[in-house]
């Protein structure tokens, strides 16, 4: 956003607040990318740690319910 200012003492403090506001909107704009890219990255997070369990599980040789008993105790 660097060089993309006007100086703020050659504005009107309406056009002041119009860059402000439009400054926050461009800002909220960011967070809500930035919020759905986290939700993603969780959601590809837990996928890779289930696929990792259900590895573990089908190499121990037992088969689902044993495991969920055991887990159960």
């Amino acid at each position: 956003m660097a060089g993309r200012r006007k100086k703020q003492e050659n504005l009107t403090l309406e056009q002041q607040l119009e860059a402000v506001t439009n400054e926050i909107a461009e800002c909220e704009a960011h967070l809500k990318e930035l919020k759905e890219k986290k939700k993603t990255l969780n959601s590809q997070i837990e996928e890779k740690l289930k696929e990792e369990l259900y590895r573990k599980v089908m190499k121990s040789g037992k088969n689902l319910d044993d495991v969920l008993a055991a887990l159960s105790e």
